[in-house]
């Protein structure tokens, strides 16, 4: 299902080192303006498939320190994360707007049929059991409800880098030099995704409404919505 590597054993632990080492919350407001551009790209196309209206109630997998949640128009939002960094950063950017637990993706504290709308983005590279993840996002999701994600599309991304640095440009394009600025860390990926993988990871779930390339023209990102029937 996944790539055969090296599992943590103690992953909550391990996540926690990752997200000291490599911030997730970086790319918002990263030095490199191709970064920024980029990311930026991947969050107007998520929140336009979300589609989601005041009468939402939505879930954020994996929510971070809650980036997303503060773009989000919906009835009621609530966020999750594994990370007690991510969790308490969320908290303190939303306050009492937005209802943030500390739990694992895998095991949502949810009831079956919750929330219209279920967010997990960039959280699948970097969990145990991605199908499990989606599995559990499409069991909390009310029927007729839409789960949109996004994942890293590894294979052009990496060749990019590889492009960038062969012409010299990875100081200028990738922050080469500067942990602070570094644009991708295969560190903190334990899985390694393409449509091929995403499809496998997501085979319980109905065919994907949408599929979408962010950007078409080089795509570093791969978004998918689906529907529960």
């Amino acid at each position: 299902m996944h790539d055969q590597i090296s599992m943590p054993e103690r992953f909550a632990d391990w996540n926690e080192q990752m997200v000291a080492r490599h911030d997730p919350e970086r790319f918002h407001d990263h030095p490199r303006k191709v970064v920024r551009w980029m990311e930026s790209r991947r969050v107007r196309a998520v929140l336009r498939l979300l589609k989601t209206d005041r009468e939402h109630a939505l879930l954020d997998v994996g929510c971070g320190a809650g980036n997303l949640l503060l773009q989000v128009d919906a009835g009621t939002r609530h966020g999750l994360d594994i990370s007690k960094k991510m969790v308490s950063r969320a908290r303190q950017r939303l306050g009492d707007q937005v209802r943030i637990v500390h739990a694992d993706a895998e095991q949502l504290p949810y009831a079956d049929a919750t929330f219209d709308r279920v967010l997990c983005s960039s959280v699948l590279s970097h969990v145990l059991r991605p199908e499990k993840v989606l599995e559990e996002s499409f069991r909390v999701l009310k029927p007729g409800g839409r789960l949109v994600l996004s994942v890293s599309y590894e294979v052009t991304i990496e060749r990019g880098i590889r492009i960038a640095r062969k012409l010299g440009l990875g100081p200028v394009l990738l922050g080469d030099g500067s942990p602070d600025e570094h644009v991708y860390n295969s560190e903190y990926h334990l899985h390694h995704f393409d449509a091929k993988l995403l499809h496998e990871c997501a085979a319980k779930l109905p065919k994907p409404l949408l599929l979408r390339k962010i950007p078409w023209f080089w795509p570093t990102h791969l978004i998918a919505a689906y529907q529960k029937p």
